[in-house]
């Protein structure tokens, strides 16, 4: 009982886990483990839908050709591109923050200074021209091209394009949120492991782009993305693309998102922890082992769209259900630590906690997303809850049984005791058990005829085979009684079959050793014969005796009658007497033979004896 609290206690331990938000700092870990496995065994699906091109834009080239600024009339180039490849839908995972007639303006006025003349007030409009010429080559491609095909805007809080007052005239552009809801450090370590869509006024930019993609919301909830499409979704560089080396039949009837590819800005962690590197020509990635790499937003938005395309995201448990698991763990290993030896029990747990692991990992990569921790932990916390009690306090009792008990019973039987129920075994208790009784027939005549010490050797020479054949066959050889032997079965299965299978094997060995003349040298050529009397009922087992001497012995009436049982088999002429009771527990596996009724001292009424060939 204590135990099971002990149990119970861990239980709750690691339900409590939960709620305290321990849990989701290691699940999170072995989230991202179990990513990175599957990964590498090559687990789960990488297929695409084939309907996503991410078109990434690397600053760095972009500034060794001309100014940053100017990558606005690059962007209406692109935009007009994909409406002469038949692109279906773009998206712009960019901010266009500044209006750059504005910006180019205000430049020039700060530079001039106190300055502003005539000529200064020139350069000043100039610059407004210039830029109110970019702010135009990137806005009216986005009027002209939205006619054709369809454009989704990312907006980030109040960081929005400095076209975003007219956007609502726009035909077929949607504005969407940039917000990837995994990656809030308040609540998270920053990994982008899943796509959360809230019901909100603004959808997410990955949404956006599947409701335009296949002309129906998103009704999933939410995507933990498959980053094992990682290196399968094509990419291209935005130089390929406008220097016309990209094949234009890549974009056709495709959803393509464009967005900075500069390993400083919009870049996020993820479960891989890799590198994905741009640059192959066919549209590919490569991807490398770069510890503590991260992933450019856009890549990061077209996996959560072709997880979503593609139905690839994994299902998680829901609570109960993994708080079922926790149970059945908990239970397992319970049972290990109270019936398991020290040795058995750890490689039980370790063999226990590397299946679950594997079972998970399998399901994982099948799309069902149970949780590690603390179901991992389970059987090591209920380990070590309870095994120091079992040890301290179990194992003491054990030990002290062990001791008393270690030199007059059978190792086999005694722990087979001490694992029921140690201390009542100490205390004594009530049990229904096999009883036997052996007594060598005309015993007392022959002692007459032979020295003290024939007889001793006589009787330590028979009796110590007899021992081994009850010890065989799961027997208790309880005392020697002068040319008799008391002994019980309880330990088996079938106890009075084990009675009688002892009985069958002493009455052979008898018959062997006279035939073979074994006990000539100890008495002669007297022939001995025996008599065994086997009946079944309630019996007292215990300790028995004072602090001088103590004495673990059976007792009560039914220990009388067995032996009133043997008495009668010179009456009978039988070697093997067995009683009623005992013949109706052995069941109908064995075989006894009616030898008729008979009154017995201390049963009111005449009973059936039986004995068996």
């Amino acid at each position: 009982m204590i135990t099971l609290c002990i149990a119970a206690v861990a239980l709750a331990v690691c339900i409590g886990a939960y709620p305290s938000g321990f849990q989701g700092v290691l699940e999170r870990k072995a989230y991202d483990a179990r990513v990175r496995l599957s990964e590498r065994l090559g687990l789960g699906s990488d297929r695409t839908s084939g309907k996503t091109v991410i078109v990434g834009i690397d600053e760095r080239s972009i500034i060794r050709d001309k100014p940053l600024l100017f990558i606005y009339d690059d962007i209406g180039r692109f935009l007009k591109r994909m409406d002469e490849y038949g692109a279906a839908v773009v998206g712009l995972d960019m901010i266009l923050v500044h209006k750059q007639s504005e910006k180019l303006g205000n430049a020039a006025r700060a530079l001039l200074g106190d300055r502003m003349d005539r000529a200064g007030d020139a350069m000043g409009r100039t610059m407004e021209d210039i830029g109110e010429r970019l702010d135009r080559s990137v806005l009216e491609p986005i009027i002209d091209v939205s006619e054709r095909v369809k454009i989704v805007q990312v907006v980030h809080g109040d960081l929005v394009p400095f076209f975003y007052g007219v956007s609502p005239f726009i035909k077929n552009m949607t504005i969407a949120d940039a917000s990837l809801t995994d990656g809030a450090f308040d609540t998270n370590d920053g990994v982008i492991r899943k796509q959360v869509f809230p019901a909100s006024e603004r959808p997410s930019f990955a949404s956006a782009l599947y409701l335009l993609t296949t002309g129906r919301p998103y009704t999933g909830g939410t995507v933990f993305i498959n980053y094992r499409m990682a290196g399968a979704v094509p990419f291209f560089r935005f130089d390929d693309v406008m220097s016309g080396k990209a094949d234009k039949r890549s974009f056709a009837g495709r959803t393509v998102i464009l967005g900075y590819i500069n390993g400083y800005e919009d870049v996020h962690a993820t479960p891989l922890g890799l590198d994905i590197s741009p640059g192959r020509p066919d549209g590919g990635r490569n991807m490398s082992g770069q510890k503590g790499a991260k992933m450019a937003g856009p890549l990061v938005q077209g996996l959560i769209l072709e997880t979503m395309l593609t139905a690839a995201s994994v299902t998680e448990a829901p609570l109960f259900a993994h708080i079922i698991i926790l149970i059945c763990l908990v239970a397992a290993a319970y049972a290990a630590v109270i019936y398991l030896k020290p040795l058995h029990t750890a490689l039980t747990l370790a063999g226990m906690i590397a299946l679950f692991f594997i079972a998970d990992l399998v399901m994982f990569s099948h799309g069902y997303y149970v949780h590690l921790f603390p179901q991992l932990a389970a059987p090591v916390i209920v380990a070590v809850m309870v095994y120091p009690y079992r040890y301290f306090v179990e194992e003491k009792m054990r030990r002290k049984v062990q001791k008393v008990f270690g030199y007059y019973i059978d190792k086999r039987v005694l722990d087979t005791l001490v694992e029921k129920d140690s201390e009542a075994l100490l205390a004594g208790e009530s049990r229904k058990i096999c009883i036997f009784f052996l007594d060598i027939r005309d015993f007392t005549q022959l002692s007459t005829t032979r020295s003290a010490q024939e007889m001793v050797q006589f009787l330590n020479f028979f009796f110590g085979g007899l021992t081994g054949i009850i010890q065989r066959n799961a027997g208790f050889v309880n005392k020697f009684i002068g040319d008799g032997i008391l002994a019980f079965f309880m330990t088996g299965e079938n106890p009075v079959g084990d009675g009688i299978a002892a009985a069958r094997g002493i009455v052979a060995e008898t018959a062997r050793l006279n035939e073979a003349r074994g006990f000539e040298k100890f008495i002669g050529g007297w022939e001995v014969r025996v008599g065994i009397g086997i009946h079944y009922g309630e019996v007292i087992l215990g300790n028995i005796g004072s602090e001088q001497k103590m004495d673990f012995t059976i007792i009560g009436e039914h220990v009388n009658i067995t032996s009133r049982i043997e008495s009668l088999t010179k009456e009978v002429g039988a070697a093997v007497l067995i009683s009623d009771d005992a013949r109706v527990a052995a069941g109908d596996g064995v075989f006894c033979r009616e030898v008729g009724h008979f009154n017995v001292k201390g049963i009111e009424h005449a009973i059936s004896l039986y004995t068996v060939d």
